[in-house]
């Protein structure tokens, strides 16, 4: 109970009360000093950042709270930094006084990859972008599944595994194939690549007997089934990234459920200039009149282009 309570139980004052706790704690603690200290695992694991950073780029979309994107923009900063060697292309599994030695699994990749495009669409920092292609396809060439499609966990290199097995379960963590499919999907669409979608495409198939006998296992793997079903949805604002009426507009497009598509800034620099090299529809799109204009397109077949929020919303809205 509280402490008047236990004063009012033995039938002393508070004060009382409180100094034989503050003295019976002090005990305890002293005791629990000479006992060995619990181990502490506190390595840093690629895999588990890229989950986290993913949601803290979510969280900064939707709360439009720039110490969400600050805290997710560090995190990726750490890992590019620490856990990649940009020589060869390849990530580390995990960190702690120190890169480790063991290179990185799929799953490492593939939840990178997914916060290194949340990152983008929270931040439109092209860098992101384009670390996530350079990601995916070391992703692709080490742990692909050219045969059956999938992505195994590991990448074969080392002799003393001698079965390579493939994650089939979404369960405390998505499987690395789950993931991986989604990015593709979304890789798709922003460099216009066909390979990409086929990869993604082949990666739901050799899952499909997973989910007809057993669908609730894999969840991701049906967010993906369904992304790949569906009329593939870009929202392209053209502006200055810093001007208060792109800004507008991305926290309106923010405001809307719409799932299924992808963010982009046309920005009329060099980020464009690098979206452009495979999206030819983006190089007429431009401000309007000298105000950030938002493109609402399907296979990049775009709506009339809007410089009002109410206008942007109803488009958006017709597809929530």
């Amino acid at each position: 109970g509280s402490l008047a309570a236990t004063a009012k139980h033995f039938g002393k004052e508070e004060t009382e009360i409180r100094e034989v706790l503050a003295g019976a704690r002090a005990k305890l603690f002293e005791l629990r000093a000479e006992r060995p200290r619990p181990h502490l695992d506190d390595k840093i694991i690629t895999a588990w950042n890229g989950l986290m950073i993913s949601a803290f780029a979510r969280a900064a979309q939707v709360l439009g709270d720039a110490a969400y994107l600050k805290t997710a923009t560090g995190a990726a900063k750490f890992l590019r930094s620490q856990l990649y060697d940009p020589s060869r292309k390849v990530l580390f599994r995990n960190y702690r006084e120190g890169r480790s030695a063991v290179e990185g699994f799929a799953d490492d990749y593939a939840f990178l990859i997914q916060a290194l495009l949340d990152l983008y669409e929270a931040s439109f920092d092209i860098a992101w972008l384009r670390w996530a292609i350079e990601l995916q396809e070391t992703q692709d060439r080490l742990f692909f599944d050219e045969e059956r499609g999938g992505y195994f966990s590991g990448s074969g290199n080392d002799p003393s595994i001698l079965l390579r097995l493939k994650e089939d379960n979404d369960s405390a963590e998505p499987a690395a194939s789950s993931i991986s499919a989604l990015n593709l999907l979304r890789l798709a669409q922003i460099r216009n690549e066909q390979r990409f979608y086929e990869r993604a495409e082949k990666t739901i198939e050799a899952f499909a007997p997973q989910i007809g006998h057993f669908a609730s296992a894999m969840p991701q793997m049906l967010v993906a089934l369904d992304l790949s079903l569906s009329e593939p949805r870009q929202v392209v604002i053209a502006g200055d990234r810093e001007s208060a009426d792109t800004r507008a507009l991305v926290a309106e497009v923010h405001r809307h459920f719409v799932p299924n598509k992808i963010l982009l800034l046309a920005d009329g620099g060099e980020s464009q200039r690098y979206l452009e090299e495979k999206l030819e529809a983006l190089r007429g799109m431009k401000p309007i009149d000298g105000k950030a204009a938002a493109y609402v397109c399907e296979n990049f077949t775009c709506k009339a282009p809007v410089t009002d929020l109410k206008a942007l919303g109803e488009l958006l809205g017709r597809g929530d």
